[in-house]
């Protein structure tokens, strides 16, 4: 891999080996990187541009990269039994939650440039309409939008001044990658257990970026216990979610060495 990027660094004038080892930070860091957003914007156009070595560097350490240019987005999805991971039974609920508004929004045209846009006021009538669950406290919602806006599932918006609570978001068509077919069904069967053992569902992540994969069938837990889902980095977790029993990391750091 150095030699492939030696090669490429001593046909550009514009990127260093610098740039290319920002880049793969950034994709292990925040796991989706978006053209539109400033941050991410000269590292995306780098990845873009130089796809198949990219493509090979993830593939060595067991990530695959999806790169989906007619929404202007790039992210690495783990592979193996690494596509597994464990999520909080809320967090679970949430992130298919946001699955089925993206959905909808999509059969209803309502999106722009690949992305729909909700409030979390919005998401949490959701949250309680199809679960039939108390809706999380203000501490907790903060941290589940925090959990997913970390891994680029979600954008966070400024409130309005006469409403604070009340937080614009933008959900990002990689919610796609993350929650594959069967998400329907996954949360009926969530919810349907919401009174007795919760259940362990897996999730595959669909390799090719489609849909198409079916999870195995769910498992007894302890009570308000963990369920399997596909988001993850290769970043170790924060101390505030170690007490999360995880199969794959799930909490980007602050920063990369």
């Amino acid at each position: 891999m150095l030699g492939d990027l030696q090669k490429i660094i001593g046909r550009s004038d514009q990127y260093q080996e610098e740039d290319f080892v920002r880049a793969a930070n950034m994709l292990l860091v925040n796991q989706f990187l978006y053209a539109e957003r400033s941050g991410h914007r000269d590292s995306y156009f780098l990845v873009a541009s130089h796809v198949d070595y990219f493509v090979n560097l993830f593939a060595a350490i067991g990530w695959s990269l999806i790169y989906q240019p007619d929404e202007a987005y790039l992210g690495i999805l783990p592979k193996g039994e690494e596509r597994f991971m464990r999520l909080k039974l809320d967090e679970s609920l949430f992130l298919l939650c946001l699955r089925q508004q993206y959905e909808q929004k999509l059969e209803s045209f309502d999106v722009e440039a690949g992305r729909a846009y909700i409030t979390s006021d919005e998401l949490l009538t959701l949250y309680e309409n199809l679960t039939g669950r108390e809706i999380p406290n203000e501490t907790r919602l903060k941290e589940l939008l925090s959990l997913f806006s970390r891994h680029g599932v979600i954008e966070r918006g400024k409130p309005h001044e006469t409403d604070p609570k009340n937080i614009p978001l933008t959900i990002n068509p990689a919610i796609r990658q993350v929650v594959v077919e069967d998400f329907i069904g996954q949360l009926e069967a969530l919810c349907e257990e919401r009174d007795d053992e919760q259940p362990v569902v897996k999730q595959p992540v669909a390799e090719d970026g489609e849909e198409g994969a079916t999870p195995e069938s769910p498992s007894a837990a302890e009570e308000g216990g963990d369920s399997e889902a596909v988001v993850g980095t290769a970043a170790q977790p924060t101390e505030a979610q170690e007490d999360a029993e995880t199969n794959a990391t799930i909490a980007a750091p602050e920063e990369t060495h």
